[in-house]
């Protein structure tokens, strides 16, 4: 498939379903959950049901294959090869480099892992179809890519908010899970979309609570220092800054932060009159910090528009809605499942490390602004010319939670 399609494809949502009214999502989750209680029965009952839909045998059997070293090696590196493969037969580079060998067969591997292989290649699907058949074929090649950077996830673990917002968990809404997902446009096309965050909110929690949670590089720039209406530097940043406004767009509805007496909602339904625009947008009665998600009738594969710091876009789409489950974490939202790698820029000196100073007006670079790292730009040393007006902007600064 061509790598064009390939993005525009990535950049779809759908299909889209029908509004769901999270408040009587809400109750209907809390009848359902109090007639299931009652219609449970005796613990005698409970047992009995807990038996019949146990599936202890087969966790047992995958778990001990899991902790065995060798027979855990021997799936992981058979199924890298078979991917690896793949990926050669689609690279645009086939014709010009040797593609990737096939998996070979091993001729004399353990006992265990023979064992282990004799199973799988005897394990019934639905005791008609075999094992074998569903392996990855040469033809798979043509439905394969390799690996995106948005398909990398930097967190190791869910990652709770810092501090619990005053939420009461004992709420009605509290018991609905909404799972968002966040996309921003990215720099070298603002047609094509990208994943860059996933989040769990309960119901009970609002628009605001999201646009906190949520990581974009546009709150890490860093804070200019102004003196006589010129910038004559710029502040480092450990950590996210507050953003300077925030418009959320729901069922055309407008939702502002309040911040200002005039807000980004206020201007945006401004511009759409200027511009004439046939959209219909309006401005909502309530804040985003004041409008919980149980008050909104949400589509799951619609994207939502947001905008902030002056012209950052982004586009929230609702991945599923669900009751809470009793292993879901009790406190700690909202919940980040997901956050991309960052895209770092190396360094033009010594191209080896991450650039982290953004050098503007030095005429000993070849470019300006030109990126640098911090060994490179300390042996530089001071500018020669006390004319030159140099400035040092620090780059954002990049945890992996």
């Amino acid at each position: 498939m061509n790598q064009r399609i390939e993005y525009a494809l990535a950049s779809e949502f759908g299909p889209s379903s029908e509004p769901v009214d999270l408040k009587k999502f809400a109750q209907d989750v809390a009848v359902l959950s109090h007639s299931v209680q009652n219609s449970t029965g005796s613990e005698v009952n409970q047992t009995s049901i807990s038996e019949e839909c146990s599936v202890a045998d087969i966790h047992n059997s995958l778990m001990g294959i899991w902790n065995s070293p060798k027979l855990l090696a021997y799936l992981y590196r058979t199924h890298d090869t078979a991917i690896a493969s793949l990926h050669g037969n689609t690279s645009r580079l086939t014709k010009t480099r040797k593609k990737s060998a096939a998996a070979s067969e091993p001729c004399n591997e353990l006992h265990d892992v023979q064992q282990l292989q004799a199973k799988l290649d005897a394990i019934a699907l639905l005791h008609i179809v075999n094992l074998t058949s569903v392996r990855l074929m040469p033809d798979a090649a043509l439905f394969t890519r390799p690996p995106r950077n948005a398909d990398y996830n930097t967190l190791t673990a869910i990652r709770v908010s810092d501090t619990d917002m005053d939420t009461p968990t004992d709420a009605i809404d509290s018991q609905v899970l909404i799972t968002l997902t966040t996309h921003f446009k990215v720099h070298w096309r603002t047609s094509v979309l990208s994943k860059n965050s996933q989040h769990v909110l309960m119901a009970s929690q609002t628009l605001g609570d999201l646009f906190e949670v949520m990581p974009c590089v546009s709150n890490e720039y860093p804070e200019e220092i102004v003196e006589d209406d010129k910038v004559i530097g710029y502040k480092e940043t450990n950590g996210m800054n507050g953003s300077s406004g925030c418009v959320i767009v729901i069922n055309d509805l407008a939702y502002g932060d309040a911040l200002n007496e005039e807000d980004y909602a206020d201007k945006l339904v401004k511009h759409l009159k200027i511009t004439k625009s046939a959209s219909t947008i309006k401005k909502a009665k309530t804040a985003m910090h004041d409008t919980p998600l149980s008050s909104l009738a949400l589509q799951i594969n619609v994207p939502y528009w947001l905008l902030h710091q002056g012209n950052c876009e982004h586009f929230i789409v609702v991945d599923q809605i669900r009751s809470k489950h009793s292993e879901d974490p009790v406190t700690g939202y909202p919940l980040t499942l997901y956050r991309i790698p960052a895209s770092l820029d190396w360094c033009q000196a010594c191209t080896k490390i991450p650039a982290v100073w953004s050098i503007i007006g030095d005429l000993r670079l070849e470019a300006s602004p030109c990126l640098l790292c911090g060994p490179c730009w300390k042996s530089l040393g001071e500018p020669t010319n006390e004319g030159d007006e140099v400035l040092a902007v620090p780059l954002p600064k990049y945890k992996l939670w």
